[in-house]
């Protein structure tokens, strides 16, 4: 029987310890209860000017969709680096060809955005000013396996 008494209260002091423990570890948190939120991060359409979140085409910065875009885009993480999935859609058709309506060849492709910075006259927000995409299989003639370009600039 005291043995028993004595595990419970050996029991008991452990329980107090370790709630003393961690009251010491929330007392030494960071001395504002309100955390920072982080910005907002977009990718800005050069076209619209508009800035997207996770958007499921993504125009290349010449604005020339007729040419080639970056479409099907499916975003695995979207913080100060997104990380997706697309294809690079290559319109084939050249202007001295009568193909008719666009056709486009398809190469599937990892998309990163990269090197976020804030966006001047939009508080709270950030835009990336990178892309890097990598084939995951067959790809353009002469391509390079990755291919990063600079964004131009959001709007002021």
């Amino acid at each position: 029987m005291r043995y028993h008494r004595v595990r419970i209260a050996l029991a008991a002091g452990v329980l107090a310890a370790s709630g003393t423990v961690a009251g010491l570890v929330v007392a030494a948190g960071p001395a504002s209860a309100h955390p920072v939120a982080a910005p907002r991060v977009v990718l800005v359409n050069q076209c619209s000017g508009k800035g997207q979140v996770r958007p499921g085409t993504v125009p290349l910065p010449d604005c020339m969709t007729s040419s080639e875009l970056i479409g099907h885009a499916h975003w695995t993480s979207w913080r100060s680096t997104a990380f997706g999935s697309a294809d690079l859609e290559v319109n084939n058709c050249t202007p001295s060809s009568s193909c008719g309506p666009s056709k486009y060849t398809r190469y599937p492709i990892l998309v990163v955005l990269w090197r976020a910075r804030p966006w001047a006259g939009k508080a709270g927000e950030d835009y990336f000013t990178r892309m890097t995409w990598i084939y995951t299989g067959r790809r353009p003639h002469h391509a390079a396996v990755t291919n990063t370009i600079a964004l131009p600039g959001a709007a002021q």
